[in-house]
C-alpha cells in the first residue's frame, strides 16, 4: 500500500538479498584465488573490514536509491520495488540495474570460479602422491559437493526472475498461479532448503539421525529427537584415516609444497560436512588452505 510499514520491507528484503549475493560472489571468488591461483592471504582484521564495507555499503546504497522516486509498494506476493509507482517505468529500471543484473552477473562468475575450482580438485586428487589414499577420495568428494554450489543458487534464482519478466511483459495481467510459484519457491527459502539438503547429509549427521531412530524405536517414543545426549556425536564411528593408518591430520603438508599443491584438506570431518552454507565454505577454505 505505500506505507511506511511497506517502504521498510521493501527496504529490508532488497538489502539483505543483495547482502547474500555479494558474499556468494566474494566466498567464491576467495576460494578461486587460494585454491587455483595459490594465493594465500593473510586475514586481517582491515581485509575483512574492507569486504564487510564492500558487501553492506554496496548494498546499502542499491537499497536506498528506489527511495529516490518513490518506487517501493505493493510488488505482489510481498513489497519491494513497485513497477506501477507513477506509471513511469522507473519501478522495472530498478528492479533489473540494482537486483537482477547483478544477481545474473554473479551467478555467470560464479559457476566460472568453482569449474575452475572443481577442475584443480580433480586435478590434485589425480596426483601420484594421493593415489589410493583418503585424501583422494575427501579431495573427489569435495568437487562433487562443490558442483552444488553454482547450481543452487541459479535454481533458486530462476524463479522469481521468471515472475519478474513475465511482470514486465504483462504489467497488468498477473496470474494467480505464478504468484503461488513465486511464494512457494523464493529464493531465500529455496537456498535455505537446497543447502539443508544438499550440505547437511554427511557422515556424521546421517549417522546420527540412524542412532536417534535406533533410540526412539528401543524407548518407544519421540523423546531422544529432543532430549538426545549431545555429547556423543558418534565422530569416532566416521573418522576417516589414510589407507597406511595414518590419521588425515598427521599428513605432511611440507611434502606438498615444495610440489605447489595445495597444503593440506582438512582433518575433521565436520569440517566438510558444516549444517550451513556460510561454515561450510569457511571450513573448507581453511581445509583446503591449511590455514
Amino acid at each position: 500500500d505505500g506505507g511506511l510499514a511497506c517502504i521498510a520491507q521493501g527496504v529490508a528484503v532488497t538489502f539483505f538479498d543483495l547482502s547474500s549475493v555479494w558474499w556468494t560472489f566474494l566466498i567464491g571468488y576467495k576460494l578461486y584465488r587460494s585454491i587455483v591461483k595459490q594465493e594465500v592471504e593473510l586475514h586481517t582484521f582491515q581485509r575483512t573490514l574492507k569486504m564487510h564495507a564492500l558487501v553492506w555499503g554496496s548494498s546499502f546504497v542499491a537499497a536506498l536509491l528506489p527511495l529516490t522516486t518513490h518506487n517501493y509498494g505493493d510488488a505482489g506476493a510481498w513489497c519491494w520495488i513497485s513497477a506501477d509507482s507513477y506509471n513511469q517505468g522507473t519501478g522495472t529500471m530498478w528492479r533489473f540495474a540494482i537486483f537482477y543484473v547483478p544477481i545474473w552477473c554473479v551467478a555467470f562468475a560464479t559457476s566460472v570460479h568453482y569449474y575452475a575450482i572443481i577442475r584443480a580438485l580433480r586435478g590434485f586428487s589425480s596426483m601420484q602422491h594421493f593415489a589410493g589414499t583418503a585424501q583422494q577420495e575427501r579431495l573427489a568428494r569435495l568437487a562433487r559437493q562443490l558442483q552444488l554450489y553454482p547450481l543452487i543458487f541459479v535454481v533458486s534464482w530462476t524463479m522469481i526472475t521468471i515472475v519478474r519478466v513475465y511482470n514486465t511483459i504483462k504489467p497488468h495481467q498477473p496470474l494467480y498461479w505464478l504468484t503461488v510459484l513465486q511464494v512457494l519457491f523464493s529464493p531465500m527459502s529455496m537456498q535455505a532448503v537446497l543447502n539443508t539438503v544438499a550440505y547437511g547429509m554427511g557422515d556424521q549427521v546421517k549417522a546420527r539421525w540412524i542412532q536417534l531412530a535406533q533410540d526412539c524405536k528401543a524407548q518407544g517414543s519421540l523423546m531422544p529427537l529432543c532430549c538426545a545426549d549431545r555429547g556423543t556425536p558418534l565422530a569416532n564411528t566416521v573418522h576417516l584415516q589414510d589407507d597406511d593408518g595414518m590419521d588425515d591430520g598427521d599428513f605432511d603438508k611440507e611434502q606438498m609444497l615444495g610440489s605447489g599443491a595445495i597444503n593440506s584438506v582438512g582433518t575433521d570431518e565436520d569440517d566438510e560436512q558444516g549444517a550451513d552454507l556460510a561454515s561450510t565454505k569457511k571450513d573448507l577454505q581453511e581445509g583446503l588452505l591449511g590455514v
